[in-house]
This record gives C-alpha cells, sequence and structure tokens, in this order.
C-alpha cells in the first residue's frame, strides 16, 4: 500500500527532472529579462535599454551582449517573436479578437498597422488571415 502511495510522487519527481533537462539555461541575466518581456509585453516603450536602465540598473551594451551570447539572437528578434507568440495566442482564443485589441495585448496599440507587418514578415499572412486559417482547422 505504502509502493502505491509513493508512485505517483516518484513519477512527478521523474517528469520533473525531465523537464529540467529539457528547458535551456539561459541564464538569471537573460531569465530576468525574458520574465521582464513576458509581464510587460503589452508596453510599446519596451526596450532593452529601459530594461537595463530601469529595472537591473545596469549598461545596457554589457546586457545586450548577455542576452546575444546566451540566446544567440538580438533582443529585438526575442522581442519581436514574443510578440508574435502572444499575438497567436490571442488570435487562436475563442472569441473573434479584433486586430487593434491585439496589437495594443503586444506593444504595437499605438501602431496596428506596423503589427500587421511584423506579424506578415515573419507568419508570412497577415493577422486575420491567420486566425481565419487557425479557425478552420490549419494548425500553426
Amino acid at each position: 500500500m505504502e509502493r502505491l502511495r509513493e508512485m505517483p510522487l516518484s513519477m512527478l519527481d521523474q517528469a520533473k527532472e525531465e523537464l529540467q533537462k529539457n528547458s535551456r539555461d539561459y541564464g538569471a541575466l537573460t531569465e530576468r529579462i525574458m520574465e521582464y518581456v513576458t509581464s510587460h509585453l503589452s508596453d510599446s516603450d519596451l526596450t532593452l535599454k529601459k530594461i537595463a536602465e530601469q529595472h537591473l540598473y545596469m549598461n545596457v551594451d554589457y546586457v545586450s551582449r548577455q542576452f546575444r551570447r546566451s540566446t544567440g539572437m538580438k533582443f529585438s528578434q526575442y522581442l519581436t517573436e514574443a510578440r508574435i507568440r502572444r499575438a497567436k495566442e490571442l488570435l487562436a482564443g475563442e472569441d473573434d479578437s479584433k486586430i487593434q485589441y491585439v496589437a495594443e495585448q503586444v506593444g504595437c496599440g499605438n501602431n496596428p498597422q506596423y503589427f500587421s507587418q511584423i506579424f506578415k514578415k515573419q507568419e508570412g499572412m497577415t493577422p486575420g488571415r491567420w486566425a481565419a486559417q487557425y479557425r478552420s482547422g490549419s494548425s500553426w
């Protein structure tokens, strides 16, 4: 009986270990930047300079080099990918989200045309077309 009680705990521990092996360790600095981006994605003034100076209290050039070294990409590329990823989550939602609303939620509210441009550049189609295709059953 005791062994049966321990099995779920053992399985959870194994799953946790596997997830930790599969997740990439970017380092504390980059993790903090990524967390900040995630929680402030709707901020249209979100820049690495702002994060470095006002949140991390560090030199932006140093932070930029460390971010690029640990992720292999520029911060601007990471930010764009995060915004598109979040936009796709919103567009995939059950409600018929307006492009303006999605643009606001991903930090492009002051310029929905720019949002549509970066979305199309990244995904090869407009946000509206992507949403229609997703809802019709095509995968993303």
